[in-house]
């Protein structure tokens, strides 16, 4: 199980909520600032945080703009679902279920899915099972952009010489299309990447060769396969949460702004800022929002899903946050984490 990776936190005074600066120690870890060094060291942006950059370490570049997991799964379908398998929304089966007792030409849902390819519905073939969330546990969306858009990602961002995953991509020709055996199959080949071979709907399928956008929507489309099989109210159940215990400090819309927030030093963090959230593990979410803002260090094992400098950009070690573990379930707080994931992407 996930959680095993985490050792007994413990818990900070709730009151701690109210303190609008903490006295810093010289406490210093590496990916950790003491509250007065990270005045310095931490990029300015509105709400707290790092600002949104484009071009990040390692070819990564992130969007401008919200990606779409409602376009992403367009990609998706035509490009991933004959491997991975297509996956149906909580509201989809609900509504579904309603109209199976009809006749076939009244059944609309189903007409729909059938047109975009997602039904029947097909099992993965190869890889995990996105409905899971324990697949994203200690990857960040960055690793996976680098997987998908170039063909391998490094398993581990904070461990030296680590191995390389490899996932398969098209073999594209000189036209640069791919290639296709005697039978019309696409041949596929490890660690080729899909940057120039993805394919989007509209009417018809058509490549869109060196655009980063598609493969983002797509990596926000399965990250959101856990979220959107949970319930059909499960979105709304997350913000729910988050509303009643988080938005005084951190906003209504996740951007640092809430109430409390000028009161407090080092200001909350913009959940809104894509590009921290691109480099950063649920594993991390997790632990922060379980750990609070008084934690001595980062335990190794969290530490080795993300980069020393994700951790240096992203990171401050003296907060006004609680300790979460004690005030909320594990379910709840994996609730928050999905809930601020959310506002990086426009999910369905």
């Amino acid at each position: 199980m996930r959680f095993k990776l985490l050792p007994p936190f413990s818990v900070a005074p709730l009151a701690m909520v109210a303190l609008g600066a903490l006295t810093a120690t010289g406490c210093s870890n590496e990916g950790l600032t003491t509250k007065n060094s990270a005045q310095g060291a931490l990029p300015k942006a509105e709400g707290g945080g790092a600002p949104s950059l484009e071009i990040g370490s390692d070819s990564v570049f992130y969007p401008n703009n919200l990606p779409s997991a409602l376009k992403g799964r367009q990609a998706y379908t035509a490009n991933c679902a004959g491997c991975h398998g297509t996956y149906l929304t909580a509201q989809e089966r609900l509504d579904l279920s309603k109209e199976a007792g009809l006749p076939a030409d009244q059944q609309v849902v189903r007409k729909g899915l059938e047109k975009e390819g997602r039904w029947p519905e097909t099992k993965p073939l190869n890889g995990p099972d996105f409905n899971d969330r324990d697949w994203r546990f200690q990857r960040t969306p960055g690793q996976l952009f680098q997987l998908i858009a170039y063909g391998s990602m490094p398993d581990k961002l904070g461990i030296a010489n680590t191995r390389w995953i490899q996932h398969p991509g098209p073999v594209l020709g000189a036209d640069k299309k791919p290639v296709k055996d005697a039978s019309g199959k696409v041949q596929y080949k490890p660690g080729l990447g899909w940057m120039d071979a993805i394919q989007i709907q509209r009417g018809g399928l058509e490549f869109v060769s060196g655009d980063s956008v598609p493969v983002w929507d797509s990596i926000y489309y399965v990250w959101s396969r856990s979220i959107a099989v949970k319930s059909v109210s499960n979105f709304a159940d997350v913000w729910k949460i988050y509303g009643e215990n988080c938005s005084v400090c951190h906003g209504d819309i996740a951007k640092g702004n809430g109430p409390l927030s000028k009161q407090l030093n080092p200001m909350p963090f913009n959940f809104q800022n894509r590009k921290a959230l691109a480099e950063t593990t649920d594993a991390f979410l997790f632990w922060r929002i379980s750990e609070g803002g008084q934690f001595r260090n980062i335990p190794k094992p969290i530490q080795d899903t993300m980069s020393s400098q994700a951790l240096g950009l992203y990171v401050h070690q003296w907060s006004a946050m609680p300790s979460w573990r004690g005030l909320l379930t594990e379910e709840q707080r994996w609730m928050l984490v999905d809930g601020v994931r959310s506002k990086t992407y426009e999910h369905e």
